[in-house]
């Protein structure tokens, strides 16, 4: 990918791809290339950097996909949407090679910093649920709030009406996806900043238990 304009990006992506060349492997130079942050496509509102340093993939192939629907074949590109699941063929291309070091660092803080996060709420939740069950607490089951109290010192709402506040983002009622990944990456950060290293370790790795038995589970009801 020569271009730096996403309109002519996109008509190079739309080329290779006509010209007979692997989707999902020019879908991966053109993330490599890709040049915004965010863009509002439609009317629809495209993050694909979260504070400018979390790549969310999956959310930019929703957007390259637009540009080359007629050129790719649906349940391959669903697939990969989906359950980020690379068309067989070339499921063995090294991502990091393809999309560049840069994005896959972005990539990593994505990965961490949104997908493991909300991991940790679960984790935290099991694990409050499990002490109140051995210690016979059965008429009280703890919630979600307790977990975030726990976790991040306050619960979701109030800590969601802080983030929109230092955001200045405009109050809704509902949380939709895109601004819940931003939350996320938000209390990802302010837990880094106020929680001691063994214990953002401790978290993080019943975290990556929980992520690890989800995908898991996820993968054989898709296959």
């Amino acid at each position: 990918m020569s271009a730096v304009d996403p309109t002519a990006i996109l008509d190079e992506l739309r080329d290779c791809i006509s010209a007979g060349e692997m989707w999902y492997e020019s879908l991966l130079r053109t993330v490599r290339a890709w040049p915004l942050v965010e863009e509002e496509v439609d009317g629809e509102r495209f993050v694909y950097l979260i504070d400018g340093e979390a790549l969310d993939l999956l959310r930019l192939y929703e957007r390259l996909h637009l540009a080359v629907a007629d050129l790719v074949p649906h349940d391959e590109i669903i697939a990969l949407i989906a359950n980020d699941r690379p068309p067989g063929s070339q499921s063995g291309l090294n991502l990091r090679e393809m999309i560049g070091q840069e994005m896959y660092r972005a990539y990593l803080n994505f990965i961490y910093g949104v997908m493991v996060e909300e991991m940790v709420v679960h984790a935290v939740l099991e694990e409050l649920r499990k002490r109140r069950r051995t210690s016979g607490l059965t008429h009280y089951d703890a919630d979600v709030n307790d977990a975030f109290r726990y976790v991040y010192g306050a619960a979701q709402d109030e800590l969601l009406q802080t983030f929109r506040r230092e955001r200045r983002s405009a109050r809704r009622r509902r949380v939709n996806l895109t601004e819940m990944k931003e939350f996320t990456y938000w209390l990802f950060k302010m837990r880094l900043r106020n929680s001691d290293k063994s214990r953002v370790a401790s978290d993080t790795k019943r975290a990556l238990t929980v992520l690890h038995r989800y995908t898991e589970a996820r993968s054989r009801l898709s296959s």
